[in-house]
């Protein structure tokens, strides 16, 4: 599996180092590179990249900025911040950066993060064939915000819509990937990466707020405790706290 590559950094010498040390891995293409951010900006629909290596320090708007409005489109995009600057890595990892590589470049360190994320993308690109009433949908898992149970059969609500399928709530659990979705009660099944928090709703549960989407699922009380382990590991306990 290709995992395309972008590179945000304004020191040319730098930037094109960079690229040759990504364009070296195997499985790693570098689709793209600019030296500011508000040109990235203006391409990224287009660019749509696995990955985003992004300078803090650009000129105009910061990498922060840029991490912040690409996450609104793109919860999914790997993003790994490479400057000299470590004052941002509290607010890089509330960005759910994949990474934070200070300079000078470690090579090795690049690797690794490399060869994890490679490793990540190659579950998450799987695509999942689900059965409806109509067709097969086949979708990709990163693209499922939750699940929810209807009788014997499941609400799945993605990234652009919902639709409804055959296979029941255990068996959506049996098929997703246990690391990224987690249960939150008898109706729900919850892409742990997509959650922005959550809220009181009743004596006996809260409701989970989304990234970008006004999705209502639901979380039980008494299974906050485990929700919010996952939630820590996932962000590696770093990005902040639900």
């Amino acid at each position: 599996m290709m995992s395309d590559a972008v590179i945000v950094e304004d020191d040319p010498f730098f930037r094109k180092e960079l690229a040759h040390l990504l364009t070296a891995i195997p499985g790693v293409e570098v689709t793209g590179a600019f030296s500011k951010g508000e040109e990235f900006l203006t391409q990224v629909q287009k660019l749509q990249p696995a990955v985003l290596f992004l300078d803090v320090g650009l000129p105009g708007i910061t990498g922060i900025e840029v991490a912040d409005c690409v996450r609104r489109d793109f919860p999914y995009m790997e993003i790994v911040f490479i400057t000299a600057d470590e004052n941002h890595i509290k607010a890089a990892f509330h960005l759910y950066a994949s990474d934070f590589i200070t300079k000078p470049l470690d090579s090795d360190r690049l690797h690794q993060t490399m060869a994890r994320i490679i490793r990540k993308l190659s579950v998450l690109g799987a695509k999942i064939e689900l059965n409806c009433e109509e067709k097969i949908e086949i979708l990709s898992q990163e693209d499922i915000y939750m699940v929810e149970a209807l009788a014997k059969k499941t609400v799945i609500y993605t990234t652009i819509r919902k639709f409804t399928c055959l296979h029941s709530m255990k068996d959506m659990e049996d098929r997703l990937d246990k690391s990224l979705f987690h249960r939150t009660s008898r109706s729900y099944l919850v892409n742990l990466k997509l959650v922005e928090g959550i809220k009181s709703y009743t004596r006996t549960s809260y409701q989970i707020v989304f990234k970008s989407r006004d999705y209502q699922a639901y979380l039980q009380k008494g299974l906050y405790p485990e929700f919010r382990k996952r939630i820590k590991a996932l962000s590696g306990a770093r990005g902040g706290e639900i």
